[in-house]
């Protein structure tokens, strides 16, 4: 499995759950690994349904989740989430992106394009889930 690679600032979040949503069995563990060394808990889902009952059941703070699924898209979790959401970040494959509805993607917080690298992945967790250095130094 991959590790994360050095010199690249601390990757690893201190406090949180992730929720990883996508039908590819292989691609989730993948995902669930890659959150794992970052230090988050993770729980997983198969589909839109799946993941709503797990947002439903645990304290989620970062979801990634598949835009191409069987029977509802991760657009539609984006929806179903509403406003008062945890941070969403929508994978995608390279052709599917130019097809996202812009209205419809207005929510989600990153895009990450499979498959997804775990630094790309370290980065885009990092950058939704740690405040800023300079709001840390604002805050003391």
């Amino acid at each position: 499995m991959p590790s994360l690679p050095e010199g690249r600032g601390d990757p690893v979040i201190r406090n949180g759950t992730a929720l990883v949503v996508d039908d590819d069995v292989v691609s989730r563990m993948l995902i669930e690994h890659m959150l794992g060394l970052q230090g988050l808990d993770v729980v997983a889902a198969d589909s839109v349904d799946a993941a709503l009952a797990q947002l439903e059941d645990a304290s989620i703070e970062i979801v990634i989740c598949d835009l191409q699924m069987p029977e509802r898209s991760g657009l539609d979790l984006l929806e179903a989430l509403g406003d008062d959401r945890p941070a969403f970040v929508l994978l995608t494959g390279t052709s599917e992106r130019a097809g996202i509805d812009d209205d419809r993607a207005d929510g989600v917080d990153a895009f990450l394009t499979k498959p997804v690298s775990t630094t790309d992945l370290a980065e885009a967790v990092a950058s939704l889930l740690d405040p800023p250095s300079s709001a840390i130094a604002d805050a003391a």
